[in-house]
């Protein structure tokens, strides 16, 4: 009997011993489960908002190098008065695909592909994106399914995605099919009929990236390599392939962003940092949990408040580099924005939501404002027939980057939410000076919608040093200006920006607009209710400089140019926008002062001081993003200029 109690202990024991691993076991599945719920419900209930973000009490400058300036609009947002909301809403984005891809559609050839009207042949990566825009149409019920728009859809994809899987993508462009492609899957996979989807999760399985993408497992800062990482994202997301390609690209490009959560590349392009971001933003959005969750979330937090300090009133994206002006500029705005209001209404702080949300709808009113009279879009913001294409760049066509642009706003209407009121995004308040000098070399500053950007170091191939935008409340943006004149269309030798040019010691005019070196020095002078002020002084010897001292009011925006051992002749030079491709600008010159006006509204430039100037405006006509520029010429002797920039309405 002993025997058999020890026996029987013995298998109690065992049992226990068993019992207990097994529970423990359990309990650590469970935990590792529950903690992959919780990091999934974090993204799902909060959309990435970094938690020090969720009280003003814990957002410091370690959060934002901005977050003095965050905190100071939030309250500012609270009392502001007289304010007017966009009254649009999510359906208008449909309207504005709807409309692209009814006059694309046109294009489309038998095997599904659109061809451009102006190249007569494909161009890089409209065929998906026009795929994916549709796709939305159909998935919102704005179009029926059976249509043959809906078909037409349809067919794009198919193509699209036979030129994956047999590596004839046009114009080595496949890094940017994969995003568009597996959007297009994902909202029509449920419609489509069974032998279709069958045959798409087949070609979409057997995509060999290696020979796809033009820059397949590259370490260089481009955003082609963000771009296509999304898109991998997203086929291992549906089970097409693993994670492993794309968390290894991502890691590649972490060190590419900047303290203010920007994304960096040769030149500085803000049409680019915001678009290797919206690509990432979209991940975040679908649920992107990976090993680089937190950096991404991060970084890209941090750039979406950066960029909605540095969206213009008009909604516009800042000038900067290669591809500015694009309409697709300010699609991509949208998409970023609709992300991050949804996120912050998650967590229900609604200031925060309706900034974003305004600025996604100064976006959208922006491109509203380029819409051909066949429905689709004049890429870049002139009114040139498409067949000219001025201020294209070398890659920019018709089709190709009207369609990226649905395709963005097809994703901000996936992402947005209507019940999101507007409430004053910093466009409307401003009340700062937002240096961003590093590496973007640009300052931004505005007040009350009255707002600035300024080159601190033009690239003099693009953009010139100085003032290269002005917006102003009830004025006209591209009068402003809205940007300088370059090289790139205005010709060699041909750089021009708002700003001073004076006589050198051999006699030769020198101008501010070309100058790049030495750097200078940008203090910000005030920051108040009344005014924002700021400095930027040029040191361009032992015992010369020039100091421009900007001020914004209400009322509008006052420069002077200060001299110092410069003792020769003077001008303050404007390269005026005279036409935009389609009309003439209304000039009006007296003794100190021009007006530009354009449909009712412009920009008026007066002298203040000194009295005895001499205003000419040069026959010269120059190519501008805008359209075709003229140059004003106001000479002047004495060692200081001040003029002021108003509102025409």
């Amino acid at each position: 009997m002993n025997i058999r109690f020890l026996y029987n202990m013995s298998k109690i024991l065992v049992y226990g011993i068993f019992s207990i691993a097994l529970l423990i076991l359990t309990q650590a599945c469970t935990s590792h489960k529950d903690r992959n719920s919780r990091v999934g419900a974090k993204v799902l209930d909060t959309t990435f908002i970094p938690k020090e973000a969720a009280s003003l009490h814990t957002l410091t400058s370690e959060i934002h190098p901005i977050s003095e300036k965050i905190k100071s609009f939030l309250d500012t947002q609270e009392i502001t008065q007289n304010f007017n909301t966009s009254e649009l809403s999510k359906r208008d984005y449909l309207k504005i695909i709807e409309n692209q891809v009814s006059a694309m559609v046109k294009y489309q050839d038998k095997s599904g592909r659109i061809i451009d009207p102006v190249e007569n042949i494909e161009k890089y990566y409209t065929t998906p994106c026009f795929a994916h825009a549709i796709s939305v149409l159909v998935a919102s019920s704005n179009i029926d399914k059976d249509s043959p728009l809906a078909k037409s859809g349809m067919k794009a994809l198919s193509a699209s995605l036979d030129d994956m899987v047999n590596d004839t993508v046009n114009g080595n462009h496949g890094d940017f099919y994969t995003w568009p492609v597996m959007l297009a899957y994902i909202m029509f996979k449920d419609i489509a009929n069974a032998d279709l989807v069958k045959s798409w999760d087949e070609k979409i399985r057997t995509i060999d990236i290696s020979k796809v993408y033009e820059f397949y497992n590259k370490k260089r800062n481009l955003n082609w390599i963000l771009v296509h990482a999304s898109g991998e994202f997203l086929r291992a997301k549906e089970g097409f392939t693993s994670p492993e390609y794309h968390e290894r690209m991502i890691k590649y490009q972490l060190g590419n962003f900047t303290d203010l959560g920007m994304y960096d590349e040769h030149g500085n392009p803000f049409a680019y940092d915001l678009f290797a971001r919206h690509y990432l933003n979209g991940m975040l959005q679908f649920d992107y949990t990976g090993e680089h969750f937190l950096v991404l979330r991060d970084n890209l937090w941090r750039g979406a408040w950066t960029s909605l300090f540095m969206q213009s009133p008009f909604g516009e994206l800042p000038a900067g580099f290669r591809s500015s002006h694009h309409i697709w500029n300010e699609a991509e705005q949208c998409v970023v924005f609709e992300i991050y209001a949804a996120a912050y209404a998650k967590i229900g702080l609604t200031k925060e939501a309706s900034a974003f949300k305004r600025g996604a709808m100064l976006s959208l009113g922006s491109i509203a404002n380029w819409i051909r009279e066949d429905g689709s879009g004049y890429i870049v913001k002139n009114k040139f027939q498409i067949e000219k294409k001025h201020g294209y760049e070398r890659y920019s066509v018709h089709t190709c980057y009207n369609m990226l642009a649905m395709s963005m706003l097809a994703q901000a209407w996936q992402f947005s939410n209507d019940n999101i009121k507007e409430l004053p995004a910093p466009a409307d308040i401003g009340e700062f000076v937002l240096p961003v000098v590093e590496p973007f070399h640009k300052v931004f500053a505005n007040f009350k919608g009255n707002y600035i950007e300024y080159d601190t170091k033009g690239d003099q191939k693009y953009n010139p040093t100085g003032i290269i935008r002005v917006h102003l409340k009830g004025g006209h943006p591209q009068l402003g200006p809205s940007d300088g004149v370059a090289e790139l269309f205005g010709g060699k030798g041909n750089v021009m920006a708002l700003g001073p040019m004076w006589r050198d010691k051999e006699g030769k005019w020198v101008s501010l607009a070309k100058y790049t070196e030495p750097k200078p020095e940008v203090t910000i002078l005030k920051e108040t209710a009344a005014e924002v002020k700021f400095s930027i002084s040029y040191k361009l010897s032992e015992s010369t400089k020039v100091d421009e001292i900007i001020s914004i009011n209400d009322d509008g925006i006052t420069v002077t140019d200060e001299f110092t051992g410069i003792t020769g002749a003077k001008k303050l030079l404007w390269p005026m926008l005279i036409n935009d491709g389609t009309n003439d600008v209304n000039i009006e010159k007296s003794n100190n002062s021009v007006s530009l006006t354009l449909n009712g509204k412009g920009i008026n430039l007066s002298i203040e001081s000194p009295q005895n100037v001499n205003l000419t405006i040069s026959q010269e006509k120059l190519n501008h993003r805008n359209g075709i520029a003229s140059p004003l010429y106001v000479d002047f002797k004495d060692n200081k200029i001040t003029y002021k920039l108003k509102a025409v309405q």
